[in-house]
């Protein structure tokens, strides 16, 4: 079963913010430019955090699981257990999709609170750039998907080896499936903007590690290998330890964007400060 939450991420911020442009409230943090706050920078974070060792670790792990057969072994467990594995496989595939879309939402419009408003947009961003940076980098990996129901029902294609099938080049697997794993690090990344920004509060740390192992572990049964969940977890850790230092400070006020774009109902613009 192939689940897909690009629509609740992408829609969010237009729709939600579109419709709610008209009421907001003076004394709200805006939400624009607000959720682009230096959005550039923790992009380019997304790569260079710790100097993009999360990215070699990611690689050598990925080469790691498909050399040794552990990758293959659980494709194969799965396969024998499809029903289990299909089941196994909602959890992340519905609440993954869903909480991008609505925790931000949620935080933001649910609280009058002005730290807890910029944590669920740091939240949104953090969302953004886990489904973003992923569907980046799917663009040139390319990697053949666990095709778990397909190996289940015979197919011919499905019963040897293709752990390491990776397409290299460009557009040549598509955004969604492939290395790495967007649900997990999408899920991690928000976890981890949230652990970020309240580093003291236990519950948050505890919650955190318990919803982002739910959502890789989830969907390692038939959406991903094992090794893109290792992979996605490691983007996603980078992406929100950038992003929820960077609203950290937003939110004490030790930080100014550079660069902030602005987008209202009928246009869009940008600032730069020199």
């Amino acid at each position: 079963m192939k689940f897909s939450f690009a629509l609740p991420i992408i829609f969010f911020w237009i729709l939600a913010t579109s419709a709610f442009a008209a009421i907001e409230q003076p004394e709200r943090v805006p939400l624009f430019p607000t959720l682009f706050h230096q959005f550039g920078w923790n992009a380019l974070g997304a790569f260079t955090y710790g100097y993009g060792a999360h990215w070699a670790l990611g690689a050598a792990g990925t080469y790691g699981l498909v050399e040794s057969g552990a990758d293959w072994k659980w494709n194969r467990f799965c396969v024998r257990h499809e029903a289990l594995a299909t089941w196994a496989t909602l959890p992340g595939g519905v609440i993954g999709s869903l909480a991008p879309f609505i925790v931000p939402l949620s935080m933001y419009w649910g609280s009058d609170s002005r730290e807890i408003q910029i944590a669920g947009i740091a939240v949104g961003q953090a969302a953004i750039l886990g489904f973003g940076v992923t569907s980046f980098a799917k663009i040139f990996t390319g990697r053949t998907p666990p095709h778990v129901a397909d190996a289940a029902d015979g197919d011919k294609d499905y019963q040897k080896d293709y752990s390491g099938d990776f397409k290299w080049g460009i557009w040549r697997g598509g955004i969604f499936d492939g290395w790495p794993s967007g649900h997990t690090a999408t899920a991690v990344a928000m976890a981890t903007t949230l652990a970020t920004l309240y580093p003291e509060n236990a519950a948050i740390r505890i919650g955190a590690i318990a919803y982002s192992l739910l959502i890789g572990a989830s969907m390692s049964f038939m959406a991903h290998w094992e090794s893109d969940i290792f992979a996605g977890a490691l983007v996603g850790f980078a992406i929100g330890r950038t992003v929820g230092k960077s609203f950290a400070n937003l939110r004490d006020g030790k930080s100014e964007d550079r660069v902030s774009f602005y987008f209202y109902p009928n246009g869009a613009g940008i600032a730069v400060r020199f």
